[in-house]
């Protein structure tokens, strides 16, 4: 006879999560009430910190205009991870396994091994709603990704990815192809692609491509990023950042694969499938055998221009201080 605790950690085993007191359910509607808690409290924050600025002060409070504007961002990015990381489109990955096959996980603890920048960067990373399956021969995983800043930072909105990991044949040299979804809050860019440029390497994919790839692994990644694979990954880009380390081949987005419309989550699936069916199909193999790249060759990890990234960012930084000072004097009075 077991106890309830007991039941509730094989419950846990089963799912892929390590033995606990909770449910992976119990964890996952926890995960969904952090964002919608945050939308209800910022949005409920607006219009309180408004109404007390025109009818109760006499003088504008600079301090208040900027509670409602801090307040409008985090609404507007919580109610962004509520839509686009809902239970909804969890249950299309569910039903996605019993009706193609596959297996699918609601809640898994960890990075899975994973080590694509999402993975790498952070703390707490915890996984949910993922599907596993096989495609053109290449195992797939789409799931959902939920981490912190750090371990005493945690983001009220609620920090999340989606993410797809496709299984390379081969080991390949890392890369990152940007197209700018991991940079961007609202389409605007507020984090510059923090890849040292004199990595970037051109294989004719336009300005909007931007290819980086690890010393020494530049004409291992020219014959890898064929037309077809780059007019491939042109498609991909529409939709997510691609990263290549070692073996896996991430896309990294901002919006479930499954959420939004019925249409959209079908070409999605479709997207994915003509990545793997291209990726499979590619000479590079080969050419990796013939090298042992397997073994090594090629690894040498991306640099990080961290100095422009932190001065771009203050410089940002420094532009919102200095519109915010400026709409607060106006409104004072202190300017003409």
């Amino acid at each position: 006879m077991t106890d309830g605790t007991g039941a509730a950690a094989a419950r846990g085993d089963a799912h892929g999560t390590p033995g606990s007191g909770d449910t992976p359910e119990e964890r996952f509607a926890s995960l969904m009430r952090q964002p919608r808690r945050a939308a209800l409290i910022s949005g409920a924050l607006v219009p309180v910190a408004v109404a007390v600025n025109l009818f109760l002060l006499d003088d504008t409070s600079g301090a208040l205009i900027g509670v409602a504007v801090v307040a409008s961002v985090v609404c507007v990015l919580a109610v962004w991870n509520v839509v686009n990381f809902s239970p909804t489109a969890v249950a299309r990955l569910e039903d996605a396994s019993t009706r193609g096959g596959g297996r699918f996980t609601l809640w898994k603890e960890g990075t899975g091994g994973h080590t694509g920048v999402p993975f790498a960067y952070g703390a707490e990373h915890q996984r949910f709603g993922v599907l596993d399956h096989v495609v053109h021969g290449l195992p797939v995983e789409i799931g959902h990704l939920a981490s912190q800043v750090s371990a005493r930072h945690t983001a009220p909105t609620g920090r999340r990815h989606a993410y797809v990991v496709v299984r390379l044949p081969q080991r390949l040299p890392h890369m990152i192809v940007s197209f700018g979804h991991l940079s961007r809050v609202l389409g605007v860019r507020v984090v510059p692609d923090q890849w040292h440029r004199s990595q970037r390497v051109d294989v004719g994919g336009g300005r909007r491509f931007r290819l980086f790839v690890g010393d020494g692994g530049e004409q291992l990644a020219r014959s890898f990023l064929s037309p077809d694979v780059v007019r491939c990954f042109q498609r991909v880009g529409r939709h997510y950042d691609i990263e290549i380390e070692g073996r896996d081949l991430y896309l990294f987005g901002s919006r479930s694969a499954a959420a939004g419309t019925g249409r959209r989550w079908n070409a999605q699936r479709e997207l994915i499938e003509d990545l793997a069916a291209t990726v499979s199909g590619s000479g590079v193999w080969e050419i990796v055998r013939r090298r042992r790249a397997g073994r090594g060759g090629g690894r040498a990890a991306l640099r990080a221009d961290v100095g422009r990234a932190v001065a771009l960012v203050f410089g940002a930084a420094a532009v919102i201080v200095a519109v915010l000072s400026l709409v607060v004097l106006k409104a004072a009075g202190l300017l003409d």
